[in-house]
């Protein structure tokens, strides 16, 4: 039983680690792919805008597939998916070859993020707090790990760019045989409910739709600022360099309040306490970032303590209101496709706006009111609610 634990513990850290690499693998190395290949800026912006829109509309299905096959199946189905379509960039020649990658990657990680919801409520039941935590914290140092080591792999390769984007299929590679064995040694539910279980989107639920705005904006907020934050820094007036590592520090911040969230939720349970708190850290670091001199290293790391936190909060609290692993799945479903898809346009959004006004100051304005709407939508999904008496019972499967 503890060999099988272990199993089903590094199958979801290797997940983990495939979720972020497709997308972030690609900025470090912009430059070299548009002139290789002759994109326009504008073209190449889709290599990171069509997989956030792909994951959106991917999660839309997680949870039929789930109900219609094993769920553990298509979790390594979809890993399998963003493997391939990495390795292939080894051999990119268009610029259309990229983007259907980038197509097939986004609608990988679509599939597979709302399911390990349901993962880690059917698995690690009585640690959902501490697995998301390890969960999001793998996702980002896997994010980390791209961001960090893609133009050294390319270098390594003959200043291959092909080579630097197609390295990191080695995740999928590794993680594979692992979700092989999972599929092997599934727990297996036995559910019994007064109606038949319904793995279609919760559409007609108020809470998840509270919880899908929820979700929608602090994506919005989080990849606003990951999409921006640099150039916000350069318009005060840094040199560019000092400016990657405001935006490499705000990274790194994340990781300790995602890996200790179970920490923190023991010592103050309340999820409101924490939406707030991290709502509130955004603001300071927007504060300090738009309208004063203190240095933006603080910024960041007030920013970064607020992504982090956020990002955990938004994988946990489908689970928190929901009875079954596949009705947390389906609401992670609906949650995410939404939320990517607004995360998608938001650093749109924020483009033309500074195009039309010239200053990142009505951005900070914008992002600050956002916020407050994110910690009244948080308190209000934080109420306590009825919940359809559900019995579930996790059984190991016959070997």
């Amino acid at each position: 039983m503890a060999n099988r634990y272990k199993l089903f513990f590094f199958a979801l850290i290797l997940a983990s680690f495939n979720l972020r690499p497709g997308i972030t693998s690609v900025s470090p190395l912009l430059h070299g792919i548009t002139d290789d290949l002759g994109m326009s800026s504008t073209t190449a912006s889709l290599l990171t805008s069509i997989p956030l829109l792909c994951m959106g509309i991917g999660s839309l299905f997680a949870g039929r597939l789930a109900s219609r096959f094993q769920s553990e199946k298509v979790i390594t189905i979809f890993i399998a998916c963003i493997g391939i379509a990495t390795f292939l960039r080894f051999f990119a020649t268009s610029p259309l070859y990229l983007l259907i990658t980038a197509l097939f990657i986004g609608v990988g990680v679509g599939i597979v993020s709302p399911l390990m919801s349901g993962f880690i409520k059917n698995y690690f039941a009585d640690k959902v707090a501490l697995m998301i935590g390890m969960y999001s914290t793998f996702m980002v140092v896997g994010a980390s790990i791209a961001v960090g080591l893609t133009t050294p792999i390319q270098h390594w390769f003959s200043d291959s760019w092909k080579a630097g984007l197609g390295f990191w299929f080695v995740f999928a590679l590794i993680a594979i045989p692992l979700w092989i064995g999972v599929m092997n040694h599934p727990h297996t539910l036995k559910q019994r409910t007064s109606t038949q279980q319904r793995s279609s989107l919760p559409l007609q639920n108020k809470q998840a739709w509270l919880l899908t705005a929820f979700a929608g904006l602090a994506t919005l907020l989080f990849y606003c600022i990951s999409a921006w934050l640099p150039a916000i820094v350069e318009d005060k007036g840094y040199d560019s360099s000092y400016a990657g590592l405001v935006g490499t520090l705000c990274m790194i911040a994340q990781l300790p309040v995602t890996l200790c969230l179970h920490l923190l939720l023991r010592a103050i349970p309340s999820r409101k306490f924490w939406i707030t708190f991290f709502i509130g850290s955004e603001i300071v670091g927007l504060i300090l970032l738009g309208f004063t001199d203190v240095t933006p290293i603080i910024a960041s790391i007030c920013l970064g303590i607020s992504a982090g936190g956020l990002i955990s909060l938004t994988l946990l609290l489908p689970i928190d209101k929901t009875n079954s692993p596949l009705e947390a799945s389906t609401w992670s479903a609906m949650t995410q496709a939404i939320g990517y898809m607004i995360g998608a346009i938001g650093p749109i959004i924020i483009g033309v706006l500074y195009d039309y006004t010239g200053s990142f100051g009505p951005t900070m304005y914008l992002l600050i009111v956002l916020g407050l709407v994110v910690i009244f939508l948080g308190w209000k999904i934080a109420k306590p609610v009825t919940r359809t008496t559900i019995n579930v019972k996790i059984v190991s499967s016959p070997k």
